[in-house]
């Protein structure tokens, strides 16, 4: 059976999170000088530095464990509630936190454009050809939807946008894909990271590793894309 339907990784395989890191900062700063007051480069700054202890939050907290979501979700509530300490504002109350650090995400990312440089012409390429798109990501879907919306590709996707928060899995296993509801057999997954190949192998997909540094990953891929996601529309292409 043909496929139909391409999941895409986000963060390594269409957005750089090098670009990401230092435009989410910059963001982050504007939206909660706005509703917080103080200065964006105030916010910014505790945003780095949270960035910078990144580990110190998570570190009793187990992501892929039976309740890896609300650890997830436990995770965000004290790096959110850490920007406030850091700038020495007044603390909200702890139902206005929990939905910023939901919130937060969306609204940080929408305005930050992190495509690699040919994201954008494979994407518009594929849905030209009658694919239907969709995104598998360690991120929330939201902050997804505002990634997306950021590098001006949202109007490509209307497959599924599958985050932790729609799964109910942090890891990116068998239950994560199939909690897409498509027909595994239709499917194609293009990850950088083994997890996602492994993952959507147990699935029953097909799965496209891309290698953009260096020699790439033991993961049982039924294609290897090298350097760029460029040759992605000819490997599809029926023989």
């Amino acid at each position: 059976m043909s496929i139909t339907h391409i999941l895409f990784d986000l963060y390594g395989t269409l957005a750089d999170s090098r670009l990401m890191v230092p435009c989410y900062a910059r963001q982050l700063g504007r939206v909660m000088a706005e509703r917080y007051g103080g200065s964006a480069d105030e916010w910014s700054g505790a945003n780095r530095r949270i960035v910078a202890d990144w580990d110190s939050y998570y570190a009793d907290l187990d992501l892929d464990g039976d309740d890896g979501i609300n650890a997830m979700w436990e995770g965000a509530f004290r790096t959110t509630r850490a920007l406030f300490r850091l700038t020495g504002r007044p603390e909200p109350e702890a139902s206005e936190l929990a939905a910023l650090a939901r919130e937060l995400p969306y609204l940080a990312t929408r305005e930050c454009d992190t495509l690699f440089p040919e994201a954008r012409g494979v994407i518009e390429r594929l849905h030209e050809a009658g694919y239907t798109l969709g995104i598998a990501s360690h991120a929330t879907s939201l902050q997804a939807r505002g990634t997306l919306e950021g590098g001006g590709l949202a109007g490509f996707f209307a497959g599924p946008i599958l985050g932790p928060d729609v799964t109910g899995n942090f890891a990116k296993n068998r239950a994560y894909y199939l909690s897409a509801g498509l027909p595994p057999e239709q499917c194609l997954v293009v990850d950088d990271s083994p997890d996602g190949i492994f993952g959507a192998k147990a699935a029953g997909m097909r799965a496209v590793l891309l290698n953009r540094e260096g020699s790439p990953p033991d993961a049982p891929a039924d294609f290897i894309l090298t350097g760029t996601l460029d040759e992605l529309p000819a490997y599809l292409e029926p023989a």
